[in-house]
């Protein structure tokens, strides 16, 4: 990344060893210290840095002295792996620059998915299998991926932190129930009878969280979103996140629901297609309008379906796209003209 890559209201942090605050352990919690070793006293400092919410279990803390550096702090986690806490702007900034990053990822996602289908298959509950159950989650049914700090400060959940409790289970039929981000509640059904199984599978391990692994000495672990994002960029040998498939379903299902969207647009004739295919896709992901309009619908796509002139696009039977279906390789099409 370039200095020239960073929205003109931040400042690019290119060192965590300098212009910065260290973080201490007290006995009664944290103090942070300035360049010379003195404890930060000043009131507007230490509110920002509370604001931050930095995880306790962070080792190392770094904090940027500059509110508008876009990394605003820097830590080690308990394995050790770096961690970052951006500035609300940047990460903004990146999240709708991950449009670039869509046709790219659906050209690696029939390979994506081939390399999970084989994980899927390994004996036990080696780490690889409960990695490939997560992003299989994430390529089916676009959740969130999730993260501690939500569950530690919000109490709201994601993929890689629920637990027992949120599992919904006659026997015959599996759900998914929880306080996902922003306090919206998700009751997300698993339709696929192999995933479900392999949900109850993973979730009768020892621990209360759902997607646990077995390590080499044959103790239960937990994984993290750090694990799952290693695992797709491993798969993928490209740049990318859980969020991207998440992004990924909301524009393939702009196609999907567009004939559901043209029929509420003929029984309301004041509607837009535009404004009612965005309300099928933002119900189906959990959020609002304006946040899946503006994150999770590749505009290139919302701009053509709402065209009255669109027309569904030939798909290929090519060898290179036989794990795509219809509406993703639509998707693909539209994402690939100029």
């Amino acid at each position: 990344m370039q200095k020239a890559d960073i929205p003109k209201e931040l400042v690019y942090v290119s060192s965590f060893d300098q212009e910065g605050f260290k973080r201490e352990k007290t006995n009664d919690g944290f103090e942070y210290l300035d360049l010379q070793g003195k404890p930060v006293r000043d009131k507007a400092i230490l509110k920002r840095i509370d604001e931050l919410v930095i995880p306790p279990i962070w080792e190392d803390v770094w904090i940027c002295k500059n509110a508008k550096g876009h990394v605003q702090a820097v830590g080690y986690d308990l394995k050790g792996r770096k961690q970052y806490i951006y500035h609300p702007k940047w990460s903004e900034y990146r999240q709708q620059n991950k449009f670039s990053q869509l046709p790219l990822f659906a050209e690696r996602l029939p390979i994506i998915r081939e390399r999970v289908a084989a994980d899927l298959r390994k004996r036990g509950w080696p780490k690889e299998r409960v990695l490939a159950l997560t992003v299989k989650m994430l390529d089916e049914y676009y959740l969130r991926i999730g993260n501690l700090n939500y569950k530690r400060n919000n109490e709201t959940y994601g993929l890689t932190t629920l637990r027992r409790k949120h599992l919904n289970d006659n026997g015959k039929s599996l759900s998914l129930t929880y306080k996902a981000k922003s306090g919206k509640y998700r009751n997300v059904s698993v339709s696929n009878p192999t995933l479900a199984k392999l949900i109850r599978e993973t979730s009768d391990l020892p621990g209360y969280e759902v997607f646990r692994y077995i390590d080499e000495d044959g103790k239960s672990q937990t994984i993290d979103s750090s694990d799952v994002n290693e695992y797709i960029k491993e798969l993928s040998e490209g740049d990318f996140t859980a969020k991207v498939f998440r992004t990924w379903g909301g524009s393939r299902l702009s196609i999907d629901y567009l004939e559901d969207a043209k029929k509420d647009v003929e029984e309301n004739p004041r509607r837009k297609i535009e404004t009612a295919l965005v309300q099928r896709v933002a119900k189906k992901l959990g959020n609002t309008v304006s946040i899946c309009r503006d994150y999770y619908i590749h505009p290139k796509v919302l701009e053509a379906v709402a065209q009255p002139e669109f027309k569904m696009p030939r798909i290929s039977n090519a060898k290179k796209y036989q794990h795509l279906d219809t509406s993703e390789q639509v998707v693909l099409k539209i994402l690939m003209e100029r």
